[in-house]
């Protein structure tokens, strides 16, 4: 079972999945019921959890997946099903504590039915960033220890469950990820970075949280993310080796190239 949100990253593992051939069905949770074409697509709001699970049962899908993205909702104008509203003590629990611990509570759930959530990248293992550097545009010591200090402000913030993304302008801490994502993040820093006329270029820096599940929360770069920080005057990006999603990898080192940006992982 693919339980999907926004991104392209579902249509990855999908083709991936078409390619050998394997059977599986779709929950789809995008606003636009984007995988509607889809054979064995299920169109779900994420308040739908009973229908989730009785859709998983009786196609007795006994192992999903979570991929893409699912926009934080206004907790007060949801409408849950009634299995949601029997867990809903939990839930709101978990929903209180930020976005980590609601996929931690939701898994347990999943588990509860015996239903076992597997890794995101089971079956596209070449899409984690595994090299040091995408190419070789040089990083010098004064990045390096801005990359260290935007890494330690992420560590530091975890046990908050606050974003991923710190963006960083000579050691001057610039935006930290919230609920809006990290494009907007970025959109953000360049706006910071006008308002102080800051001189240097900015450093996004992109790495899991503290205890992040993994599995179902994955820290990603696509085309769209490098484009955006071209535009925001940010020179470059570092994330954690081997904890890390890129996407059009070919496209992006392109463009990398085109503009001296770096890509590099620690």
């Amino acid at each position: 079972g693919l339980i999907v949100g926004e991104s392209s990253l579902p249509r990855f593992v999908i083709n991936k999945l078409l390619k050998k051939n394997l059977k599986f069905l779709i929950l789809d949770l995008t606003k636009f019921n984007t995988f509607k074409n889809y054979e064995n697509s299920y169109n779900l709001k994420i308040t739908e959890l009973g229908k989730a699970l009785s859709i998983l049962k009786k196609n007795n899908c006994k192992n999903i997946i979570f991929i893409g993205k699912v926009k934080r909702p206004e907790i007060s104008l949801l409408k849950f099903d009634r299995k949601s509203l029997f867990y809903f003590s939990r839930l709101y629990s978990a929903f209180k504590k930020g976005d980590g611990n609601i996929l931690k509570e939701i898994i347990k759930i999943f588990k509860e039915h015996r239903i076992k959530v597997l890794n995101s990248m089971k079956f596209t293992p070449e899409l984690i960033f595994k090299d040091r550097a995408i190419n070789k545009v040089k990083v010098n010591n004064n990045d390096q220890r801005s990359i260290f200090k935007a890494a330690s402000v992420i560590k530091s913030l975890s046990r908050f469950d606050i974003g991923q993304s710190v963006v960083i302008n000579n050691g001057y801490v610039l935006a930290i990820e919230g609920p809006e994502g990290t494009d907007e993040t970025i959109k953000r820093s360049f706006q910071l970075s006008n308002k102080y006329k800051l001189k240097n270029k900015s450093i996004l820096v992109k790495f899991p949280k503290t205890n992040q599940d993994l599995r179902v929360d994955l820290p990603t770069i696509g085309l769209d993310t490098v484009k955006n920080c071209i535009k925001a005057n940010i020179k470059g990006i570092a994330v954690k080796r081997s904890q890390n999603i890129i996407l059009n990898k070919d496209k992006i080192i392109n463009l990398t190239k085109k503009n001296n940006f770096f890509i590099i992982s620690l």
